[in-house]
């Protein structure tokens, strides 16, 4: 069964909430652009609760008109027919849909305070960015969640033990239905929308309000106030309160271009009308003053930063740790041999570009075979370290010395002649000549040869003839009796790569 069929198959079940007589013409009349007020007011009347409803909004300045008045059409004129559209209709839904749940037992209190704290503050936001479409977001907010309502009705305890996985996490909820389902609660919302007719911003921004970037452009304010509404609601009601202001706040300036100290007053304003609006409805408040809520969100928030600063510095230097391992040779130290290959490619480009100096020194340590055989391995260990030290401790901060790979040391020494390069190389030989190794208490001496070669413009085609040109070099030094220093000499038509045997 595809997604849209499961859903389809929802939206036929005889436990979904139904709509009353009084909502249905309701939406009739929202939808016609000629309503008239007497009718609008005797359609109300045949709800008591409804009436009574809008009476206390119009005497609450709830809409910021506060006026006394005691008859229905009075309370029409001081809203406005724009307002009591959006009243009327959100009541009813909302009265039907829990005198049903109600019925059955169910409890949607944590439902509805999100849904009116999301309506009130879809309604700040718009009416803050000077949105004509207040009232409309008003009533996207109070039935947002409708779906949810709709598929617990609908499913009962199956769905309410999803809901207890997902806790006050309605993307995670969203998640878990759609892999159970193949739809979630606002597709499931927009769909019983839908079915009941009402208006089509309506219907979007239920189904939006997730991903209000991809609502049609005609909807796109609303959808958008909603969904910036929810951050809202989080700050009352979410686990993290800290990530609930950031969103908030991002939202109203990114969005709306609403800063933040005229954010932080929406929070005050949504939540004293949340709190008029739960009295008429008769839901729970959320004990809380938005007072409270900003200073609890405030000092989280900065909890996050902190946080946030101390997972960003660690992982920074996880991050050095990491590339530091990656081009270092654990025994010593020195540069690894892929980070020489990568650091002399990179200087032989430069030299073949700006024709600027570059050299190559190989060293070996003479009879280091014999040094394993008769002292072990160990010793032969911490005799590749002393000499790294020497090395490094000898050459220039300019200069990368790595480990090439068993007893084979290489330097590269950028803009330096093959002449400054062949005194280098002899100071590294005498240093190490003149150290006297000291592994495990005991003392021995070493040497070492090398080989040294340089860039020719021209003549080299690649990085990879420096190395062999070096080796080469240092082959004759140890040919001709090791604890010396070789340079590379270019014999006329000849390959150094077939001199390499």
């Amino acid at each position: 069964m595809t997604s849209s069929q499961s859903l389809t198959s929802l939206m036929e079940s005889s436990r979904l909430p139904t709509i009353p007589a009084v909502a249905m013409e309701i939406i009739g009349l929202v939808q016609r652009p000629d309503i008239d007020i007497d009718l609008l007011s005797d359609t109300i009347s045949r709800d008591p609760a409804l009436a009574v409803r809008v009476l206390k909004t119009a005497n609450s300045g709830f809409y910021g008109r506060p006026r006394s008045v005691s008859r229905l059409r009075d309370a029409v004129m001081v809203l406005g027919l724009r307002s009591v559209k959006t009243l009327a209709l959100g009541f009813s839904l909302v009265g039907t849909m829990q005198k049903q749940a109600g019925r059955r037992g169910t409890d949607h209190t944590r439902i509805w305070q999100r849904s009116l704290l999301t309506a009130t503050a879809a309604r700040a936001v718009a009416t803050r960015a000077g949105y004509s479409c207040s009232d409309e977001a008003f009533l996207g907010g109070l039935l947002h969640l409708i779906g949810v309502v709709a598929l617990d009705q609908a499913l009962g305890d199956e769905y309410r033990r999803l809901g207890e996985a997902a806790g006050d996490d309605l993307a995670k909820l969203r998640a878990i239905e759609r892999t159970r389902y193949g739809f979630d609660h606002a597709e499931a919302g927009a769909a019983l929308a839908d079915k009941w007719n009402l208006p089509e911003a309506l219907v979007t921004a239920i189904r939006m309000f997730p991903k209000p970037d991809n609502a049609d452009r005609d909807f796109r304010e609303i959808v958008r106030c909603v969904a910036t509404a929810e951050a809202a609601a989080d700050l009352v009601l979410g686990d993290d309160a800290g990530a609930a202001l950031s969103r908030f706040r991002w939202d109203c300036e990114q969005l709306f271009g609403i800063g933040a100290e005229d954010a932080d007053e929406l929070v005050t304003k949504f939540m004293a009308d949340a709190e008029v609006l739960g009295a008429m409805l008769d839901v729970p408040g959320a004990a809380m003053n938005a007072e409270d809520v900003l200073a609890h969100a405030q000092e989280a928030l900065l909890q996050l930063s902190l946080e946030s600063e101390r997972e960003n510095a660690q992982l920074l230097a996880d991050r050095e740790r990491l590339t530091v391992e990656a081009s270092t040779d654990a025994l010593t130290g020195l540069a690894n041999r892929r980070h020489l290959e990568e650091y002399l490619a990179e200087q032989f480009r430069i030299s073949s570009r700006y024709g600027t100096p570059l050299s190559l020194i190989i060293f070996d340590i003479d009879f280091f075979k014999r040094v394993n055989d008769e002292h072990g391995h160990p010793v032969g260990d911490q005799v590749l370290r002393e000499v790294a030290v020497v090395l490094q401790r000898t050459m220039r901060e300019a200069d990368l010395c790595a480990r090439f790979g068993g007893e084979e040391f290489v330097a590269v020494l950028p803009a330096t002649s093959i002449e400054g390069a062949l005194d280098s190389a002899d100071r590294v030989r005498v240093a190490v000549e003149q150290q006297a190794m000291r592994p495990a208490g005991g003392k021995l001496s070493v040497t070492i040869s090398g080989g040294v070669c340089s860039y020719r413009s021209g003549e080299q085609p690649s990085h990879d003839w420096l190395l062999k040109e070096a080796d080469m070099a240092l082959y004759e030094a140890k040919r001709t009796g090791r604890n010396r220093i070789h340079r590379f000499e270019v014999v006329e038509a000849v390959s150094p790569w077939s001199l390499a045997g």
